[in-house]
């Protein structure tokens, strides 16, 4: 690895006493977790990448959400690596973790266990298995979240947990104090809207997309931010995004959105039997190796590993970014600077 970063002289649970907000505006990095050839966290690259992101500008963190593999990590890896985030990040960005569990039980447990640590959020999905009416669903994340001080956002990712949390009940949460955001991955526009119109008159309630296509578009549609995958690689885009979205720059935000797109091509390469989990961790992986950021580009077992093919497409895509990346500094106001 090229980057050299100081480790955190505590690594173990940082309680806080002042958490930081969710950042509106903001980008927050859905972190991939490295791992070392056998399998286990690599620790001194994740530091690496946590600050590959900081230096970039962006505002926080989502930790253990899909793009960190945390269903292929055993509970003891996932509480090491959200503790490293929190001692490492110490109050520099925005610390989210990702509440991995099938039921209610089980996420009540993990959720107790990361609230101890101390991080300024917790991201809850429905629980899968079960196809769940709305009602059932409250009562999910209201039993979860009475069991926390962390504050808690809902997770909207229907494609995982087969079922989707309505705008009503969104706002029924928010308002009744169980959730204090959403993040809507269900790449759904139309319903996004509906989300964001729903929930308009809740002070301080805050809205981040996880569909990459359109950051734009569901700012304007009332979204506060996103949580981008991508940003894991190219963040300086997603943080001269925002920038124009604060200042009111919306062209200019559409053309950044624009460049975005060209650069999602980094993840559509085809990898041999692989799933497209195992292509996209793939993908985002070696180009972080390619980068200099991380160690390995090791994925979690029995996921398919990157070959020559993933390789050789992902120092194309890395050509393609330093190409945008000038693009995008000949395109910048001259009031605004990356990061």
């Amino acid at each position: 690895m090229t980057n050299h970063v100081e480790r955190p002289t505590d690594p173990g649970p940082a309680a806080s006493s002042s958490r930081l907000a969710l950042p509106a505006p903001g980008v927050l990095v859905p972190i991939v977790t490295p791992l070392l050839p056998s399998g286990s966290p690599d620790l001194e690259s994740f530091d690496s990448l946590l600050e590959f992101g900081i230096a970039a500008g962006v505002d926080g963190f989502l930790v253990l959400g899909s793009s960190g593999e945390a269903v292929a990590l055993s509970a003891d890896e996932r509480y090491q690596v959200a503790t490293r985030a929190q001692a490492y990040c110490r109050g520099r960005a925005h610390i989210m973790l990702g509440v991995v569990a099938h039921g209610t039980k089980d996420a009540g447990a993990d959720a107790q266990r990361l609230d101890a640590i101390g991080a300024d959020s917790l991201l809850l999905t429905a629980p899968a298995g079960f196809a769940m009416s709305q009602t059932e669903l409250g009562g999910h994340f209201r039993t979860v979240a009475g069991l926390v001080d962390t504050p808690v956002v809902a997770y909207e990712v229907p494609t995982r947990v087969g079922v989707s949390l309505s705008a009503e009940l969104i706002a029924e949460l928010g308002a009744d104090g169980t959730i204090v955001a959403v993040k809507d991955s269900s790449g759904d526009l139309v319903r996004g809207r509906a989300v964001s119109e729903a929930t308009r008159g809740l002070p301080g309630f805050v809205r981040y997309t996880g569909c990459e296509q359109c950051i734009d578009g569901a700012i304007l549609g009332g979204y506060d931010g996103a949580i981008a995958g991508l940003a894991n690689v190219f963040p300086q885009f997603h943080v001269e995004l925002i920038r124009r979205v604060a200042a009111g720059d919306w062209p200019g935000a559409s053309r950044v959105q624009g460049l975005i797109m060209r650069l999602l091509e980094l993840y559509f390469h085809p990898l041999e039997y692989a799933s497209f989990s195992a292509q996209f961790f793939a993908v985002v992986k070696e180009a972080l190796v390619q980068r200099g950021v991380i160690a390995h580009g090791t994925t979690s077992a029995p996921l398919v590993q990157a070959d020559e093919s993933i390789r050789v497409h992902v120092a194309k895509i890395l050509e393609l970014g330093r190409e945008l990346e000038a693009e995008l500094r000949d395109s910048r106001p001259a009031a605004t600077t990356l990061g």
